[in-house]
């Protein structure tokens, strides 16, 4: 009976030693797995996008620039179709006003095409080395490649701006730009950053023969222009 008792008293002292071991082993199993979290959290993922951030920035300006470059060869777009120069009795220009249904036309083209080459940037991704996905900058760009996918969010906006310089006496030359700007996220482990670029592009420009009123010459602010959601949606 007296052995039973022992036994049996051994046994208990066995599984609670059991168990402990097991809760110990639990609490460091769930320490490590939350230390490797934050650490790839707050000091990998900020490290390769820090890395990479200017290779996104290039690939998602390039792409948008292709796009506007393409666009504006199939449109075969001219300064005659976006801008109107209007004249007094005397030849000197009393206005100058952007055609903004052109303009929206034009505008509405940049973002469906551009968004194509976004979209095609993305499914391609950018390679970048195990080593750094380590953290430690002495193995940053070292050991094989790992691919990361980029997704292009939200609705790009864009304005078009005029600029105007002197080309000679009673002789202005007007250019007309765009900027488009695109967000680009790119997708890391428990982590998603996004990264923003505006592309700036010629569209037409021209050699205004005329005195052009000062107001043009001394602010562009009069010819900026920004398309409007109703108008480029897709």
């Amino acid at each position: 009976m007296r052995k039973n008792c022992k036994v049996k008293l051994y046994e208990s002292k066995f599984k609670k030693r059991q168990r402990r071991k097991a809760k110990v082993v639990l609490v460091i199993f769930l320490s490590i797995l939350v230390a490797a979290f934050a650490y790839v959290f707050c000091v990998v993922n900020p490290i390769v996008v820090e890395a990479t951030r200017h290779m996104v920035f290039s690939l998602s300006t390039s792409a948008v620039s292709d796009a506007i470059y393409d666009v504006l060869n199939e449109e075969n777009v001219t300064y005659d179709d976006l801008v109107d120069v209007t004249y007094d009795n005397e030849g000197n220009v009393s206005l100058i006003s952007l055609q903004t249904v052109r303009l929206n036309l034009i505008a509405r083209k940049f973002y469906q095409v551009a968004q194509v080459y976004l979209d095609n940037m993305g499914k391609k991704g950018i390679d970048v080395a195990l080593g750094t996905f380590t953290g430690l900058p002495f193995l940053s760009g070292v050991g094989p490649k790992i691919n990361l996918k980029l997704v292009s969010i939200g609705a790009m906006t864009s304005t078009f701006q005029s600029s105007f310089a002197s080309a000679g006496i009673n002789q202005t030359n007007h250019s007309v730009y765009i900027h488009l700007y695109a967000s680009v996220s790119m997708i890391l482990p428990a982590y998603t950053a996004t990264i923003d670029s505006v592309t700036e592009m010629l569209v037409a420009e021209s050699v205004i023969v005329g005195k052009v009123p000062q107001v043009y010459l001394g602010s562009n602010s009069s010819l900026n222009f920004t398309p409007t959601a109703s108008n480029v949606e897709t």
